[in-house]
């Protein structure tokens, strides 16, 4: 899973665009960025956010009941506060004051260490919507195709190709990488107040029918000082147990945004 919410990142080669193509591409990508919300490319520098997460909500959805041996365990468990730190480079959680020792509690470092990999990969696969990185960034080689259903957006180069499809509004629908590595996409936007808002995605193997062995990801949302944040992630690994989370007690580190232009090419 890990490894599939890390290749989204990699789907924005930089290549020169040729002049020609660069009017109408570059309108198209312009309006196209402006319909999606994405508060990272705006003035939101980081937030953290406290863990809400149910142990025995959790071993009841996923196996139906909580083993008598394994009530120890999920109380400790229930006890461990945790926060996460979110900023453009992905989610860090910690636990508030300190790690806790868990040598003496059967499975429960394990148990732990799931729940911190469910929660940052969760993060992980928002970031590159909430950076809006999916989408070519200059200097880029890109090609807008219209289509009966939408647009098909062409990216290719040294060790890069992918494609990325849109629907009529410009909602980003699927993408397919074949390099740097192979990886495909699929995902769902809703309207918020200040654009579109990942509501799911899901990740796999190019080589697999969609919905065989993906990874899922979905994602509400909550309004802390104007910024959509997500409130509530869904986590379904291809091989494991479906884990949902919420964020709250949420604070946000704003600032101003600087955007740097590419340095010029030495020819």
């Amino acid at each position: 899973m890990r490894k599939s919410i890390l290749l989204i990142t990699l789907l924005a080669p930089f290549f020169p665009a040729h002049a020609q193509e660069a009017t109408s591409d570059d309108k198209l990508l312009a309006e196209t960025r402006d319909l999606y919300d994405a508060p990272f490319t705006r003035n939101l520098i980081s937030f953290d956010c406290a863990i809400q997460f149910d142990w025995n909500n959790h071993f009841r959805e996923a196996f139906g009941s909580v083993p008598p041996t394994a009530v120890p365990t999920i109380d400790r468990l229930q006890t461990i506060p945790h926060r996460v730190f979110v900023d453009r480079t992905g989610g860090f959680v910690s636990v508030i004051p300190k790690a806790p020792d868990l040598s003496a509690i059967p499975h429960g470092g394990d148990l732990e260490q799931a729940l911190n990999s469910m929660v940052s990969g969760g993060i992980n696969a928002w970031i590159p919507f909430a950076t809006n990185v999916i989408l070519p960034i200059k200097p880029t080689k890109f090609v807008f195709q219209k289509s009966d259903d939408g647009y098909k957006v062409t990216m290719t180069g040294n060790g890069v190709h992918a494609t990325l499809l849109l629907n009529s509004d410009f909602r980003l629908t699927q993408a397919r990488s074949l390099l740097p590595q192979p990886l495909r996409f699929s995902t769902r936007f809703i309207n918020g107040p200040n654009g579109y808002l990942l509501e799911s995605v899901a990740t796999g193997d190019p080589t697999t029918a969609e919905g065989t062995g993906d990874n899922r990801f979905s994602y509400e949302f909550q309004a802390v000082q104007g910024i959509e944040l997500p409130a509530k992630i869904s986590v379904k690994p291809a091989n494991s147990e479906l884990w949902h989370f919420a964020l709250t007690d949420c604070k946000v580190n704003t600032g101003i945004t600087i955007k740097l232009n590419p340095p010029p090419t030495v020819h």
